[in-house]
């Protein structure tokens, strides 16, 4: 028990992890009249900095529209989304750009390169667009390429990597700009299952980063490949735009007793 106007020990105080994604009441509906289709349909969820949360489900249930909600790039419908305590809807066009570009990194199952542009260049373009000049982000741009293994390919183009090794590079440029939030779109679909492994173990390490300022990182990965199911801390199961009430805990467990 504290006594009043003790002083604690700030060391033993209990730090809550931060929220990083919070979601209420969310709808998301594409077209018109009978051609409407709702994505969305009324999504609560709360994620913390420090987790790697996977969506899963058929494909149409949903996934992909509500991570494009979280990071900014759709707009909802109706409800609230919060991306580290910031309403997307309280801002303007320019300053959702700024803030997806300040807090978020993508990495897409189709590795989005830019064929005439050298690995360490795909990588600087994030820094570029937060506004260093190439020569500033070359370094970093380097370095991020040596954290996933490829420090000795900085100069080689797309076309001159494996598969796997592109995927490395598209990782390297989510993380070059230390992004708060990674949303991860079937990152591993295109692999085989040891490169699909190389590539998560990035991915979860990312999840367990923490900044210079003592912040974490929320990873979000939509997949449908249950060989990387034992990876996640959690899973949210989609049907039909809506999140199934059964708890996925059971995925991870099954997951985990077959690695």
């Amino acid at each position: 028990m504290i006594l009043p106007h003790a002083n604690p020990d700030p060391a033993s105080t209990v730090r809550l992890p931060e929220t990083a994604v919070s979601l209420r009441g969310v709808t998301k509906a594409f077209g018109s009249g009978n051609l409407t289709v709702h994505a969305l349909r009324g999504i609560d969820l709360d994620l913390a900095a420090g987790q790697l949360v996977m969506l899963v489900g058929p494909s149409g249930c949903g996934k992909t529209t509500l991570v494009s909600v979280i990071s900014g790039v759709l707009d909802a419908d109706a409800g609230q989304c919060k991306l580290f305590g910031v309403d997307w809807k309280s801002l303007s066009g320019e300053q959702k750009t700024a803030r997806r570009a300040e807090l978020v990194g993508f990495v897409f199952q189709s590795f989005n390169l830019l064929a005439p542009l050298s690995a360490w260049q795909n990588v600087a373009v994030p820094l570029i667009i937060r506004g260093m000049s190439q020569a500033q982000a070359k370094g970093p741009a380097c370095d991020a390429l040596a954290a996933v293994g490829l420090g000795d390919r900085t100069e080689a183009r797309p076309s001159q990597l494996s598969g796997g090794m592109q995927q490395r590079v598209a990782i390297a440029r989510a993380l070059v700009g230390k992004p708060r939030l990674l949303v991860c779109d079937e990152p591993t679909a295109a692999l085989d299952a040891k490169t699909g492994q190389t590539v998560m173990d990035l991915i979860l390490a990312a999840s367990k980063r923490v900044d210079d300022q003592g912040r974490g990182c929320c990873v979000i990965v939509v997949t449908h490949d249950n060989r990387i199911f034992h990876y996640a801390d959690r899973i949210e199961e989609m049907e039909d735009g809506r999140f199934k009430e059964a708890p996925a805990d059971f995925i991870i467990a099954e997951a985990r007793h077959h690695t």
